[in-house]
């Protein structure tokens, strides 16, 4: 009987160890997104934008006191604005025809809203409370929706006014993209929790158009993340 309590004792201990080397926590993001055209001449799909927002979940595992295999979840927009629209938008598409001279198509904005799933390796520079780190893996995006803003200027004699129409586009993204990312981050360790903020870039390889001609553009992004970890 000793031996049997003793046996169950060191089982205990040892998956004790293993789950001790586990963390969950959330973090939010900020971000800045450059879509770039395939068509090398051309380059620039959109204007830069400033304001793209996520949040979501952080579950990783130490595989030892330094290095650690980290996977997130992430609901992110991707915004673009004064896009090509001939990318995504065939020529004769009657939500962009010009019905007299006095209505034009002034530019045309588009979101899109993805879960993102990192899957990352991460390696703290440090052993102190206080730890810097990198860390490098891959985004896997599936795209849940998006949606372009139509503006269209109306011309008269009493001026001009713009007019919004917004025009769901989710089927012509592609619904999954996968992009390598890299980062580097500060953690700031108070006993079992950790507070943490980090930058990271996402490289965008993949063509996200789905609509069947020869242009197409891809996604780049800078992120800036702060998020709360508790290890168990």
């Amino acid at each position: 009987m000793v031996v049997f309590l003793s046996n169950l004792n060191a089982q205990d201990e040892g998956s004790n160890i293993v789950f001790n080397r586990f963390y969950v926590g959330v973090k939010a993001g900020y971000g800045t997104v450059d879509f770039e055209s395939t068509d090398l001449s051309i380059k620039d799909f959109a204007e830069r934008t400033y304001l793209n927002l996520s949040y979501g979940i952080v579950a990783g595992f130490k595989i030892t006191g330094k290095l650690s295999v980290q996977a997130e979840g992430s609901y992110a927009q991707y915004s673009a604005n004064k896009i090509l629209y001939d990318h995504i938008y065939s020529e004769n598409n009657p939500l962009l025809a010009s019905y007299s001279s006095s209505s034009t198509i002034d530019h045309i904005d588009m979101d899109l809203f993805y879960v993102d799933i990192p899957v990352i390796l991460r390696y703290s520079l440090s052993d102190n409370d206080f730890a810097p780190y990198v860390y490098a893996g891959a985004n896997w995006a599936i795209n849940m929706t998006g949606y372009t803003t139509i503006v269209r200027a109306i011309t008269d004699f009493q001026g001009t006014i713009y007019r919004e129409f917004n025009d769901d586009i989710t089927a012509q993204i592609q619904y999954n993209e996968i992009a390598p990312i890299v980062g580097a981050g500060l953690s700031l360790n108070i006993g079992r929790f950790s507070v943490f903020g980090d930058a990271r870039i996402k490289y965008g390889l993949m063509n996200l158009s789905n609509v069947q001609n020869s242009l197409g553009f891809t996604n780049n992004a800078l992120w800036l993340s702060a998020g709360l970890t508790f290890s168990f």
